[in-house]
């Protein structure tokens, strides 16, 4: 089983990753997880400059050759062109996601909405530049949710009962 949970920062992956990863026995990686992966960027900067997109893209297709991992993020956008892998968007209310975001980092609202702007429009650019998407086109996902109503274990349970009777 392979999951990309995709989502704006906020949104719960992380948490409805991490349930879900345990329902599963997944193992689960995000950005962040895939950059600490690499260590050495020496050799991949032979010009000077990294892109990091591409960069975590290769890195991506290396952790898809194993089977039962879940993506999370940002870095789950990257592969909305695998046919083998389950896609689910998750998003919210920008307001619920600012919250969200300055209850579990610890920080202010006006630095959690500049963090979480910030992340939007990253994201955004992202998919625009590897596949020319929107990223809330529901088409691009095989299921999509808001996550403002419902606690993320519960969103998990869903989710899973969803990837349970997929075909």
């Amino acid at each position: 089983m392979k999951i990309a949970l995709c989502g704006y920062l906020g949104a719960g992956c992380t948490e409805v990753a991490e349930n879900l990863a345990s329902k599963f026995g997944l193992e689960t990686f995000n950005t962040s997880r895939i950059i600490r992966s690499i260590g050495d960027f020496e050799p991949l900067s032979g010009s000077g400059e990294v892109d990091f997109d591409i960069v975590i893209k290769t890195r991506l297709e290396e952790i898809l050759k194993r089977d039962n991992v879940i993506v999370e993020g940002r870095s789950a956008f990257m592969l909305l062109d695998r046919r083998d892998v389950m896609k689910i968007f998750l998003n919210a209310p920008l307001d619920d996601r600012i919250k969200h975001v300055a209850d579990r980092r610890g920080i202010s609202i006006e630095a959690a909405r500049e963090d979480v702007e910030r992340s939007d429009e990253e994201r955004n650019d992202l998919l625009e530049r590897f596949f020319k998407m929107n990223c809330l086109d529901t088409r691009n996902y095989d299921f999509s949710m808001n996550t403002s109503s419902k606690t993320f274990s519960k969103i998990a349970e869903m989710i899973a009962e969803f990837i349970k009777s997929a075909p």
